[in-house]
């Protein structure tokens, strides 16, 4: 694909800014038509160009930082699609892993409570079942209970650890923590 170098670029709204300038050749003035017109001006004043100059430079950058704006905020538009991207990819690689437990899950289950109902001497397929959801069911409960004894011990330690070390910080800042000063002042 080949650059358009016939039109150079222009930015939003230029046009209306050479719009609003003065050209540098001056338009056929009257004389040319046989009309007395105005005397055209001999030269600028010299803070004229100063001016003009720092005008000139003034949109200049204005333009470079508008560009510079404009890269930093496609940037962040492009690190966010790829977070979109990649958080997507994510969440459909945890559906699928999920599905292929809960189906090893279903299927070991399965397969026990047909194992269990085949001792039966004729086949009772729904005492299998009962048997090994009754089993599984008492083991998740049984897990639970354990987890949330150890959690909450491990809380509590944490807690009462955090607060040792502080009144140990207490007693070093100001002589004596927080126990020791409400004793004192009952005793008084």
């Amino acid at each position: 694909m080949e650059a358009d170098v016939r039109k150079p670029y222009c930015p939003p709204g230029a046009e209306a800014e050479k719009a609003r300038t003065i050209p540098a050749e001056p338009a056929e003035s009257g004389q040319t038509q046989g009309k007395p017109g105005p005397a055209p001006p001999q030269s600028d004043p010299p803070h004229f160009e100063g001016f003009q100059r720092a005008t000139q430079l003034m949109g200049e950058y204005k333009e470079y930082a508008s560009y510079y704006m404009a890269t930093k905020i496609d940037g962040i538009k492009g690190s966010l699609r790829n977070v979109g991207i990649y958080a997507g990819l994510g969440i459909a690689g945890l559906m699928a892993f999920s599905a292929l437990i809960t189906t090893a899950v279903a299927l070991f289950l399965v397969g026990a409570a047909m194992g269990l109902a085949h001792i039966f001497d004729p086949p009772k397929y729904w005492l299998g079942a009962l048997i090994v959801g009754l089993a599984v069911l008492v083991l998740i409960g049984v897990g639970a209970g354990i987890g949330l004894s150890k959690a909450n011990a491990g809380f509590r330690k944490a807690t009462v650890d955090k607060y040792e070390q502080r009144k140990r910080w207490q007693r070093g800042q100001f002589g004596r923590d927080v126990e020791q000063a409400a004793g004192a002042k009952k005793e008084r």
